[in-house]
């Protein structure tokens, strides 16, 4: 039963933070939040835990968990190791990917033009989370799928920017039609470039965000 509150309330307060309803350097005070959520400290800090994992909470001594602040240097980091991993993942896939894939693939960008037209971020960045782990997926290379997938999971405050920033939407589709363009014409050079020129347009966007964000790390969370 602990198992499956913990899991409730991560999904909660993940949803929340990437809606950006709480916004970087809000505490998250345990009492409180168990209060809120009708449960014991256990499978709250257990969420937490799992929080602190995806990168999304960061734990501060002495005063307990906060919402992560995000910077700079963390994110020209992150993106330049995800782009040139999804670069290569993008490329073998290229040459590697299944037509049942490419169908699935195709499905996926059906809705994700409607979600653009909708200026539907949150749908969007499920859809485009799932559109590129499927490019990865289709490598054929494991070891480069899992290091991937891993930063992916680490780094998944970074999907607040379609939420918070739903003019980006249409350009990042756009790319998104490109990469597909070359899937299909099966030509590794260009999608492996393109999938470069993705995550570094992604990036400049996320850091743009961070400039814009104020940081109040004395905020805390309300129920």
């Amino acid at each position: 039963m602990s198992d499956l509150k913990s899991q409730t309330i991560y999904r909660a307060l993940r949803e929340r933070i990437l809606r950006n309803e709480l916004i970087a350097g809000t505490r998250l005070v345990l009492r409180e939040l168990a209060n809120q959520y009708k449960a014991s400290d256990i499978p709250v800090r257990e969420a937490l835990r799992m929080l602190e994992r995806d990168g999304l909470v960061e734990m501060v001594p002495y005063r307990g968990a906060r919402v992560t602040t995000l910077t700079r240097r963390e994110i020209e980091e992150t993106y330049f190791i995800r782009g040139h991993l999804e670069s290569i993942a993008t490329g073998l896939a290229a040459e590697r990917i299944s037509q049942a894939e490419l169908d699935a693939l195709d499905a996926l960008m059906v809705q994700m033009r409607a979600a653009v037209e909708a200026q539907d971020g949150p749908h969007f960045s499920d859809l485009n989370r799932e559109f590129h782990a499927t490019i990865v997926a289709a490598c054929g290379n494991e070891m480069l799928r899992e290091l991937t997938m891993d930063i992916w999971q680490r780094h998944s405050g970074f999907q607040r920017v379609f939420r918070m920033v739903p003019g980006h939407l249409a350009r990042s589709q756009s790319e998104h039609e490109g990469i597909m363009a070359a899937l299909h014409a099966r030509d590794s050079n260009r999608a492996a470039k393109l999938a470069l020129w993705h995550k570094r347009s992604v990036g400049e966007t996320v850091s743009t965000l961070v400039d814009e964000t104020p940081d109040q790390p004395g905020a805390e969370v309300t129920a």
